[in-house]
């Protein structure tokens, strides 16, 4: 049928839908072109992106390796093998346990230390020896991510690693130097401590008995005195390698300083054994060691205690210990002694002292003093530490050392310590309203008062009712009171932190901080004691110990402040290793709060500059 033989209607029905399907072609048209021209781009752009996450893991400064889900290697960047030695083709397609280092950084062979199969989870975060191509295997800080398939199970893991190794070697050193003598190679007071303490837990289980022998030798000075100190060096190392042969290899013998060893005996049958071993001791040091040509005879006192009898704790044991070795030093020239009961006077003198102090509380005979802390840099004083002195009715004033000791076994400390903290703040307040300008209050906070969980109030309430700023207050809390329970001191820490103070480690190097305990403690600075600050540059150990604390906290960027400078040389030495903040005599001795307001007002300060 012809199209003009149709009706009218029918005929524009007909149009009318033509151009509909026309322009419904124009549109799916438009839409494709639309669409390959966007996923062009789309393609173009993540080809883009590509390239540069790409470059990005190729050329990053860190170890990146990725595996499948069982920790076969499919990837490495140009770092990865710059820094393990391996090429790509020694490592794809193997598991990454060839990784595992079985070396320590001593090159000793010490079974696997580390596994990197163990890292292989969603979200890892560690510390890894890592294996090299070389002798010598490197530590790496590692993190680990994990890529997952649509049903949440990983199919690859990211393993990104950087290179740690000098810390890591710098903190086995120091920690070397901290543990062991520099003369003998035998066990220093610090570890001999901990050794005792690891002991006296196996007493307290009921699986042994242990005795404590301490040895003074009795002519050292006049061997010093008349041949000089190699002499005398030459002769304790003898005296360690006699003691080494009487005791069995379980045991440690220890020096403690000059001419004082002590030894620490495990599983111990009776009195009968003691003795024996005593009595040999004495024989061994008696034969004549030659030195310079000459022959010198030596004897030595002895002290002996025992655990469970005599005591249960480290302190009881060498206060026992050091008790019968000066009765054995009143007995004369090669004896040893045991502790008695008869012994105890000195408990009761301690008794007596706590009674007193309590009276000193009561009737505040208790006073602070103040010791500035010096920028070498600038020549400004930084902070002062404030330092609690007793002035003693009938004693006179005295030191920390002559009553802390027995504030802390008493828990007087509680009271002392809140009345130093409130003191120290209400005095720095008025200093800073008399100066017109503010300077930081450092404060020591002992063992007993860290363990305190209410502390954080304690601080808060003194801030609050002095009205000091909390960014002028300083807490310093001593390294050791963090080896026990790590995580309990992190969280006092991080409590204390959120007063808004500084926190300070005092006496770093001291106690067994680790670098990765270092990194998640919420601390500002670290203080080098005055035990490795004081015989700088002579004393060669305790001066590599000094430089390795100011290298890791430059490492860690922490500031570092040393204790006790008395001497140009020792000033000298911290300036050049990059420890500006200093403290001690050189620069100021403890002064009252008079003392310290006319010190701000006269020119010392600005000499300090100059």
């Amino acid at each position: 049928m012809a199209l003009e033989s149709l009706p009218a209607w029918l005929t524009l029905t007909v149009a009318i839908i033509a151009v509909i399907v026309t322009l419904a072609l124009i549109a799916v048209t438009a839409v494709l072109s639309f669409y390959l021209v966007h996923s062009r781009r789309e393609k173009s752009e993540r080809e883009i992106t590509l390239r540069k996450f790409s470059s990005a893991v190729m050329n990053s400064g860190a170890m990146i390796l990725i595996t499948d889900a069982n920790g076969s290697i499919e990837f490495v960047n140009d770092r990865f093998c710059q820094l393990t030695g391996f090429s790509r083709d020694d490592v794809l397609s193997h598991s990454v346990a060839m990784l595992s280092a079985t070396m320590n950084l001593s090159g000793t062979e010490t079974g696997v230390l580390t596994n990197f199969l163990d890292c292989l989870q969603p979200h890892w975060k560690g510390e890894l020896l890592c294996r090299t191509n070389a002798s010598t295997p490197l530590w790496t800080a590692v993190t680990t991510s994990s890529v997952l398939n649509d049903d949440a199970k990983p199919v690859n893991y990211i393993v990104s690693a950087v290179d740690i190794t000098e810390l890591k070697l710098a903190h086995e050193r120091m920690e070397q130097l901290a543990l062991f003598d520099s003369l003998t190679n035998l066990a220093n007071r610090r570890l001999f401590q901990d050794r005792l303490e690891q002991a006296l837990q196996s007493v307290g289980r009921g699986q042994s008995r242990i005795a404590l022998l301490f040895l003074d030798l009795d002519q050292f000075k006049q061997v010093n005195d008349s041949q000089g100190h190699d002499a005398g060096d030459m002769l304790l190392l003898t005296v360690a390698d006699r003691l080494k042969s009487c005791v069995r290899a379980q045991d440690t013998v220890a020096r403690l300083g000059g001419d004082e060893f002590t030894i620490l005996l495990h599983d111990v049958s009776d009195t009968k054994d003691l003795t024996m071993i005593a009595e040999n001791i004495l024989s061994s040091l008696k034969a004549p060691i030659r030195l310079k040509g000459q022959e010198v005879l030596v004897s030595t006192s002895i002290g002996i205690t025992s655990a469970p009898a005599d005591g249960d704790s480290p302190d009881t044991l060498m206060k026992n210990a050091d008790l019968a070795l000066y009765r054995a030093k009143d007995k004369g020239r090669d004896q040893y002694d045991f502790y008695t009961e008869s012994l105890n006077n000195r408990a009761e003198q301690l008794m007596t002292l706590e009674r007193e102090l309590r009276h000193g509380l009561r009737r505040e005979e208790f006073f602070l003093l103040f010791q500035p802390q010096v920028d070498l840099h600038t020549g400004d004083i930084t902070a002062m530490e404030a330092l609690v002195r007793w002035q003693h009715p009938e004693r006179g004033e005295l030191l920390p050392y002559e009553f802390i000791p027995v504030a802390e076994d008493t828990g007087l400390i509680m009271p002392l310590g809140n009345w130093v903290l409130q003191q120290a703040c209400m005095q720095i307040k008025l200093l800073h309203q008399l100066l017109g300008r503010g300077v930081r209050v450092a404060i020591n906070v002992s063992a007993r008062q860290f363990r305190d969980p209410g502390l954080e109030h304690v601080i808060d309430f003194a801030l609050r009712t002095s009205g000091l700023e909390a960014r002028f207050l300083e807490i310093d809390i001593r390294e050791v009171m963090l080896s026990e329970e790590p995580q309990v001191a992190r969280d006092q820490l991080t409590r204390i932190r959120r007063t808004g103070v500084t926190i300070t480690l005092d006496d770093f190097g001291t106690g067994y901080s680790s670098l990765r305990q270092l990194r998640s403690l919420p601390v500002d600075m670290l203080k080098i004691g005055q035990t490795f600050v004081k015989e700088i540059p002579e004393d060669g150990p305790n001066t590599d110990i000094a430089t390795a604390i100011i290298g890791i906290a430059q490492q860690m960027e922490k500031q570092v402040v040393a204790e006790g400078v008395e001497t140009e040389q020792q000033e000298y030495f911290l300036r050049m290793h990059g420890c500006s903040l200093v403290q001690g005599y050189r620069y100021a001795t403890p002064m009252t709060f008079d003392e310290l307001y006319r010190y701000f007002s006269s020119d010392n300060e600005r000499e300090l500059k100059a």
